[in-house]
């Protein structure tokens, strides 16, 4: 039996590094018996490095039900069906979607069937989970949903008020059972995403999650392909919120979205901020009462701590976001000389595409063949 270990987030751990750190080393994966796959299974190449995605995947862009219901069963028999090849070289595949943590959800007897049908290809399933502390992970979420999807219009004030993000479960214990109900406890490997908990040769997200899966972390291993998924800091998380409600933009591909990012980064990096938070001091730790038997609970039931402590960094006390109108204009600026940058570099691209069209144009006109059109054209016409 091959093991297959499904890595379902939490968001906001690293998931999207890790999936670009798994796929640039899959052929050091595959010499300790580990396949990371590609599957393709004919859906947005965004799900290449999320190969979990299929147990989760909705056909959203097809009207009808039915064959919404059929698209998703074909995606999903397709996806077994190659993994059951795998099974037959492979010990170990690795899977990985954020998304699975709380869509599961949504679906009834989710881990019951997926756990079946992993058996019907003689796998084992092995749930990896990333847990990170209620409070950031919050305010973490909240950026990461103003700057990519749901493209969220509220202030963060606005979202904790009237509990937007309450399909995210975050009784972590509540959760993990439900889980551990179909997959069983001892085949659950939960994770703290923090710094100071971090194992592996290099005590890192990287060493730590191939140490979850029995894996070494060899100078095999490389970095340089890893793709970070940074919030968005400063005055840049309001203006995309601002930039979220305009009519015309909700129709968009959200294309300022990366020139946002990189005048985020590059504003960052020049003013040298320290950590801010969007709760004060009181609002944190009254939010994290909420979780507090809950994360003992995890700590003790799922992580064999006797002092029931879950999470080692202690709550900071920080300064709070607020805008700063001093650096707007430079902001602005930045984030528009950001914007026209990646314009000029698509123009740049297409323009060498017309020209590579344009001699590929010449070229046939000057072959035989169009001299030939050309000479029969002629006769037809006149006669």
């Amino acid at each position: 039996m091959s093991i297959v270990y499904i890595s379902v987030g939490m968001q906001k751990t690293g998931t999207t590094a890790l999936q670009s750190f798994m796929r640039e080393n899959e052929k050091a994966l595959e010499n300790q018996g580990c396949c990371y796959p590609l599957l393709k299974l004919g859906i947005a190449s965004k799900y290449n490095d999320r190969n979990a995605h299929f147990l989760v995947y909705r056909a959203s862009e097809i009207e009808e039900k039915s064959d919404r219901e059929d698209e998703e069963r074909r995606v999903r028999e397709k996806a077994f069906t190659d993994l059951g090849d795998l099974a037959k070289t492979y010990p170990k595949i690795i899977l990985s979607d954020e998304l699975i943590w709380h869509r599961y959800l949504d679906v009834k007897d989710f881990w019951k069937n997926a756990v079946n049908d992993f058996k019907k290809i003689q796998c084992d399933v092995k749930v990896i989970v990333y847990l990170r502390r209620q409070d950031l992970f919050i305010q973490s979420l909240w950026n990461q949903s103003v700057k990519a999807m749901p493209r969220i219009e509220k202030t963060f004030e606005e979202c904790i008020r009237t509990n937007q993000f309450k399909y995210y479960p975050l009784d972590y214990y509540k959760n993990l059972c439900k889980i551990a109900e179909a997959v069983g406890r001892e085949n659950i490997i939960v994770r703290v995403y923090e710094k100071g908990q971090f194992e592996g040769e290099e005590h890192t997200i990287y060493s730590d999650f191939l140490k979850s899966i029995d894996v070494k972390m060899t100078d095999e291993f490389t970095k340089e392909n890893v793709i970070p998924n940074d919030s968005l800091d400063g005055n840049f998380i309001e203006l995309k919120r601002i930039m979220n409600q305009i009519p015309d933009y909700k129709l968009t591909n959200d294309f300022m979205r990366n020139p946002m990012c990189a005048a985020s980064g590059f504003c960052k990096n020049t003013d040298s901020l320290g950590k801010m938070g969007m709760f004060s001091y009181a609002q944190q730790l009254e939010y994290l009462k909420q979780f507090q038997e809950s994360n003992q609970k995890t700590a003790k039931e799922f992580l064999n701590r006797s002092n029931g402590v879950l999470f080692y960094d202690p709550v900071l006390e920080q300064k709070q976001w607020t805008l700063e109108p001093e650096k707007m204009y430079r902001d602005l600026l930045v984030m528009m000389c950001e914007e026209f940058c990646e314009q000029e570099k698509k123009i740049t691209e297409l323009r060498k595409e017309t020209q590579i069209l344009k001699e590929e144009v010449r070229k046939l006109r000057n072959s035989l063949f169009f001299r030939g059109y050309r000479k029969l054209r002629r006769i037809f016409i006149k006669d």
